[in-house]
């Protein structure tokens, strides 16, 4: 059955079979736990897997996770169905946003969905690195931690690829060896490889899988913690499903009471741990503290900023083209490759020239999931080649949208959002981001100039691309987020602008501790200080796995 007591569309709240086939649920009558985490997506997921690994010998870890919904964005493309249709099929509501002359509305995206828990099932499995200028708006003790070595360890336990074969890497190989070599780090997109059947270069163990299938889960890790025969009184990793969490409660001898209710049966039960973290998410995390008893009783400064500052991940529309040749080396249709462009400028410089990754696909039907089954028929091998690319832009948080408070005794709270498409807007949000004191017409013709110098070192048929002046300040394709790498809405320490000092104001410190709730910590996209060019869930898994040393030393 689907819940919708609480008005949360598509949300499913029925016991699996399959989950009842995989692992053993918590049946345990104790409510004590060392640490419970409040959702199992990629901060929370990644997170108990390594707590696991390192103290489940020692410790109680309850996981507490409130279920799925019918259409999980990060993995519609599994079907043949074009992702539209499946969106139609299964009535996933959109956010819209009204235009600049406030006479209409503009379609940006589905909304963001909580699947066995939120994003344990990542779609695609693109796992880019932030570069240092993103790292800028990191506090400094963040950002140091953030290391290459971290934010590698990171990639390694998503089970990033090295490589996706010879035609990405002579890809990569031309382009770096032409002027955008010199303004950007170009590179294969890193995806997660799909165990076991991968070594990290991406060649196969045996023939079933040929490639990557770019799906990274969570739920997989936690699967294979819990087993089917665990005792519920040994200690380790513990996970309840069904479980939504409707308040937190401290205790009189500091620990927090977490009280959830089954959505299968509606019945309610108190666990209690010292240590409890949230990873609900950038919506999730925020209602939850708000409505909580616990969140009442913060400092006023603290409860000021919950739920504010949500930013997203703003992106151009992709911009595509028949093609034949990168340089001299041929596109035959039955290749492809991903490729990203990191912009290496540093913030030493007041401003940078490219605040922006560019994103490149050829061929891009062969990265659909979909396209993955061995057994089904690949693409046409026939007709053009594809190349399209994108512009993907970093996000300050923006202190107009906000997670409101939900109404009493209600779950789904007013979602206040606006992103980067005014040309007014636009200005502003580039002068804070990237230092320019450009004009809209100005920052559209960076942007055209980049694109035209890639659209050079690819041809069709000996003629070189035409340049396109594609982008322009009417062009409502630009800016248009996709909401699900929402962030900020439980901001750690921050710098607000390139070159500006650390705005200490802020919900969870640099250990992920909320301000005035010792050993209460959040672990999920809200607490990033930025929405970064790139998906960013490689810089939350680093941030989960340091939380797991510095909860449990």
């Amino acid at each position: 059955m689907t819940f919708r007591s609480f008005d949360f569309d598509n949300f499913v709240a029925s016991e699996s079979e399959t989950a009842q086939r995989l692992f053993r649920q918590y049946d345990g009558a104790s409510n004590d736990f060392d640490i419970i985490i409040i959702g199992s997506g990629m901060g929370g997921g990644i997170l108990a897997d390594d707590l696991a690994d390192r103290v489940g010998d020692r410790k109680r870890i309850l996981i507490l996770e409130a279920g799925s919904y019918l259409f999980p964005t990060h993995v519609y493309n599994t079907s043949r169905f074009s992702n539209a249709d499946v969106a139609s099929s299964f009535a996933c509501k959109s956010f819209w946003q009204e235009s600049g002359d406030m006479n209409a509305e503009h379609y940006i995206h589905e909304r963001p969905q909580l699947n066995f828990g939120g994003r344990s099932v990542f779609w695609s499995g693109l796992i880019p690195t932030p570069q240092p200028w993103e790292l800028h708006f990191f506090p400094d003790q963040v950002r140091a931690a953030l290391s290459p070595s971290a934010l590698r360890a990171a990639g390694e336990r998503m089970t990033a690829s090295i490589t996706l074969g010879p035609f990405a890497e002579n890809i990569v190989t031309h382009l770096r060896s032409t002027g955008l070599g010199q303004d950007f780090l170009i590179e294969e997109t890193p995806r997660a490889l799909h165990q076991p059947y991968l070594d990290p270069t991406g060649v196969p163990s045996d023939r079933f899988f040929l490639e990557p299938t770019g799906v990274f889960n969570t739920a997989e890790l936690l699967v294979n913690q819990l087993g089917r025969s665990q005792d519920p009184n040994t200690n380790g990793l513990h996970l309840r499903l069904n479980q939504y969490v409707e308040d937190l409660q401290t205790t009189a001898h500091g620990w927090y009471g977490v009280f959830a209710r089954d959505t299968t049966t509606g019945q309610a039960r108190t666990f209690y741990a010292p240590q409890v973290v949230l990873a609900g998410g950038s919506i999730e995390s925020p209602k939850l503290v708000n409505r909580s008893t616990l969140g009442r009783a913060l400092p006023a400064n603290v409860q000021g900023l919950v739920g504010r500052g949500l930013t997203d991940h703003p992106t151009t529309d992709g911009q595509a083209f028949a093609v034949s040749h990168c340089g001299a080396i041929a596109i035959p249709k039955d290749q492809h490759a991903k490729i990203i462009m990191y912009s290496k400028d540093s913030p030493g410089t007041g401003a940078l020239r490219f605040p922006f990754n560019v994103e490149i696909n050829i061929n891009h039907e062969y990265w659909h999931t979909r396209n993955n089954d061995p057994v089904d028929e690949m693409p046409s091998s026939t007709g053009d080649s594809v190349l399209d690319f994108k512009f993907s832009f970093a996000n300050c948080l923006d202190g107009g949208n906000r997670v409101h408070h939900a109404a009493p005794f209600q779950y789904v709270p007013e979602v206040e959002f606006k992103n980067l498409h005014w040309t007014s807007h636009v200005e502003g949000r580039f002068a804070q981001l990237a230092g320019w004191q450009k004009s809209a017409p100005e920052i559209f013709q960076v942007l055209n100039d980049v694109g035209n110098r890639l659209l050079g070192e690819f041809s069709k048929d000996g003629t070189t691309l035409a340049p396109t002046s594609g982008l322009g300040q009417n062009d409502k394709g630009f800016g248009r987020g996709t909401v699900h790498h929402a962030i900020g809405t439980m901001r750690m320490p921050y710098r607000p602008a390139l070159g500006a000092g650390v705005e200490h104001e802020s919900v969870v410190d640099e250990d992920l501790q909320i301000k005035g709730a010792p050993n209460l910590y959040v672990c999920d996209m809200s607490v990033m200080p930025l929405s970064q060019a790139a998906n960013p869930v490689r810089a939350l898994a680093a941030l989960a796995l340091r939380l797991s040393r510095h909860m449990a030393p």
